[in-house]
């Protein structure tokens, strides 16, 4: 592993931080009133974009 390849510590906690600003979601897609976001998934890839995936 080279230096600047981050450690898995690293990339659970980004991933973690990542997941806790995304808008709650049901199986639907739909905005899950539950998950304590009015942002809907929508705007949240309009805003953001669509960061990952292969």
């Amino acid at each position: 592993m080279s230096d600047n390849t981050p450690n898995e510590d690293d990339l659970r906690e980004e991933a973690k931080e990542r997941m806790d600003e995304m808008p709650a979601e049901t199986a639907l897609g739909n905005a899950d009133p539950a998950g304590g976001s009015d942002e809907s998934p929508e705007d949240y890839e309009a805003e953001y974009g669509h960061e990952g995936g292969s």
